[in-house]
């Protein structure tokens, strides 16, 4: 995974500036994309969650809710990248850290749970009970809940899921945060004091999840829903990872057919003014590819320096 800033202008052909919802979706046959990938799984949780005595817990555990048709618990569009940040951020700090994604079971990650939940509410509940049993363990460890667009969302609502775990956790990350577009319909839980909020939000080249974006209007759901195809065909791939090319190819399927499964909602929002919860760029994709993730991935590190010094 490349870490260097490139320019984006190399990505991105004929870029249309309304499009769809979140991130990289399955890709059935692709072994590169196998739930227990390292490029787009991470499982280092998994010892102290089933119980081994032996297990040693970490200084800093990481739980990461990805996006909408991500593979694996992480997907390899951001959570892949980030993963790979922590661990050389951990390497170079001696910090230990553990990194662990929401788990497939508890968290779908497909296009009802954005868009009829505002973000899954199984992700949340799934996230919760994992860092309350996580900490039941290892009391003495720090906990950084991070998620990416959908996954953002079920970041949030995990606040509302931790119960006393909470005073252990020291940061909500979030790349890409759609909050902005549903916070009108979904009261999401206020972060707690001792949670310092860390969000990510391509501006410059805008993530119309989570930046101001002037939206242009389609004439109907379904020339919406062309028009995102259409823009998608044309992405470059150039500075992308063999992992997220794959969930590439599997977006241009999965996206057009998970939509039209809700097409009569996307009429609604394009009614109610809510074209905006479904637009997303190819910047919305840029988090781990640009150095964003690294950028992240030091300011927690900071972060957790500054609360083990006070």
């Amino acid at each position: 995974m490349m870490m260097k800033k490139v320019p984006k202008h190399t990505v991105l052909s004929g870029l249309v500036t309304f499009l769809y919802l979140s991130a990289a979706p399955p890709v059935s046959a692709a072994a590169i994309l196998n739930r227990r990938d390292a490029a787009v799984s991470a499982n280092d949780w998994d010892p102290i969650l089933k119980g081994d005595k032996s297990a040693k817990c970490a200084d800093l555990a990481v739980i990461f809710a990805r996006g909408t048709f991500d593979q694996g618990n992480l997907g390899p569009w951001v959570g892949g990248p980030f993963h790979e940040a922590l661990a050389a951020s951990s390497k170079s700090s001696n910090i230990a850290i553990a990194v662990q994604g929401v788990s497939t079971s508890d968290y779908p990650a497909d296009l009802a749970g954005y868009i009829e939940e505002g973000g899954s509410n199984s992700c949340a509940k799934g996230l919760g009970t994992t860092v309350q049993k996580y900490i039941s363990h290892c009391p003495d460890s720090k906990i950084a809940i991070w998620g990416w667009s959908q996954g953002a969302l079920c970041a949030h609502k995990s606040l509302g899921q931790v119960g006393s775990a909470a005073g252990n956790v020291i940061a909500l990350g979030v790349f890409g945060d759609p909050i902005r577009v549903w916070q009108d319909d979904i009261n999401y839980p206020k972060i707690p004091g001792n949670i310092k909020l860390l969000s990510y939000c391509e501006k410059t080249a805008p993530d119309p999840l989570c930046a101001d974006v002037k939206e242009t209007i389609p004439t109907s759901a379904t020339a919406f829903i062309n028009g995102l195809v259409d823009t998608w065909n044309k992405v470059k791939v150039t500075h992308m990872s063999a992992a997220q090319k794959e969930a590439l190819k599997s977006l241009l399927i999965e996206l057009p057919k998970q939509a039209t499964n809700e097409i009569t909602q996307l009429g609604k929002d394009l009614v109610s003014g809510h074209l905006a919860r479904w637009m997303l760029t190819p910047e919305h994709f840029w988090y781990g590819i640009d150095g964003t993730v690294k950028t992240a991935s030091d300011d927690l590190i900071h972060l957790y320096k500054g609360q083990r010094q006070s």
